[in-house]
């Protein structure tokens, strides 16, 4: 935290003349992939946004810590999801480094500071999965206080039960999913070379979620798909190396429609490209930066119809998530060559 806060401080006050450009890029950026009104998005924008420059700029990084606590508690408690509000997280860290491309004085600041925001984000992180977590074990509480108080009744018991299944598995796959947020940022932060990224975070994604395949792939200037996949022990593919040309199957569509492709029955989708032994359901987000699709993060699973709406939402934040730590790995190289040609 020693050395966290005083990088902190120097880009806020870097930021603050910036703030409002930062306000309303941040609020397009939110409208536009939560699908939720201007003006709603403008009011959670505005304070978030002033509460971190405010508390940065003054050094006070553990009262900021400590009142997204207390926000993440109350959103909670609310029943709001907390995977919306991680989008959001990372979203506001992608504006972030925009500006901070442009008003960093040198290479080396301009590192430092997307490291630390980078930090920042898997604390964010780490916070809303203890607010997720504490909030499910309450609810778990409170619902096995209210089944055993109608345990005389029969049919008011079964019902309790049923509704005591539904919260635990609800609670769990919440929980896993922030938990599965947690573990690849806190993977992959720190790595600054864009094909060992995205190999760290198929193999992290595929082994939390027990999926057959999954893959990070993403468009080169040629148009080539390029990138990196983990499957499960033993699996095969069919195909490999580049793929030339307009890419083709489901994440094909899912990077031309820019929009995720969810597909329940591959053998009756006319645009499966049966690459993956086993697969019977896929799930394509693509990797979307300022409207462009990028790439796309795929998962091939062995089940039929292995995905729902939650896994779209969880997929969506993983891309959000993804498209920032390649852009500042992008960025850091980049800086890093700038630096070697100056020095030379």
């Amino acid at each position: 935290m020693t050395g966290l806060a005083p990088a902190l401080e120097r880009a806020a006050q870097w930021l603050q003349p910036h703030r409002q450009e930062l306000l309303e890029s941040w609020i397009r950026a939110v409208t536009e992939v939560r699908g939720i009104a201007q003006a709603e998005a403008a009011a959670r924008c505005s304070s978030g946004l002033e509460t971190l420059l405010s508390r940065l700029a003054s050094g006070d990084l553990e009262g900021y810590l400590q009142q997204a606590m207390v926000s993440a508690e109350h959103e909670a408690r609310r029943g709001t999801s907390l995977l919306g509000v991680a989008v959001e997280t990372r979203m506001l860290n992608r504006c972030l480094g925009t500006v901070l491309t442009r008003v960093c004085p040198d290479p080396q600041t301009l590192t430092q500071s997307l490291v630390a925001f980078d930090e920042l984000g898997d604390r964010r992180l780490e916070i809303l999965l203890a607010a997720q977590e504490a909030e499910s074990a309450r609810r778990l509480v409170q619902t096995q206080e209210q089944a055993a108080r109608v345990v005389e009744q029969a049919r008011g018991l079964r019902r309790a039960n049923e509704a005591l299944r539904r919260a635990e598995a609800q609670s769990r796959h919440r929980a896993e999913q922030l938990g599965l947020l947690s573990s690849v940022s806190h993977r992959i932060a720190p790595i600054r070379e864009p094909e060992e990224l995205m190999q760290q975070a198929a193999d992290q994604i595929r082994t939390r979620m027990n999926h057959t395949y999954v893959a990070v792939v993403v468009l080169e200037e040629d148009g080539a798909l390029v990138g990196r996949w983990a499957g499960r022990p033993g699996l095969d593919r069919v195909s490999s190396g580049r793929a030339l040309g307009p890419p083709g199957g489901i994440i094909g569509r899912a990077i031309r429609q820019r929009a995720p492709q969810v597909v329940g029955d591959v053998t009756r989708d006319p645009d499966y490209h049966p690459d993956v032994q086993g697969t019977r359901s896929e799930l394509a987000v693509p990797l979307l930066e300022g409207g462009r699709a990028l790439g796309a993060l795929d998962f091939q699973s062995e089940h039929p119809f292995a995905f729902g709406l939650e896994d779209v939402a969880a997929a969506e934040t993983l891309g959000e998530f993804l498209v920032v730590a390649l852009r500042n790995a992008r960025l850091f190289q980049e800086a890093r060559r700038r630096g070697g040609a100056g020095a030379a």
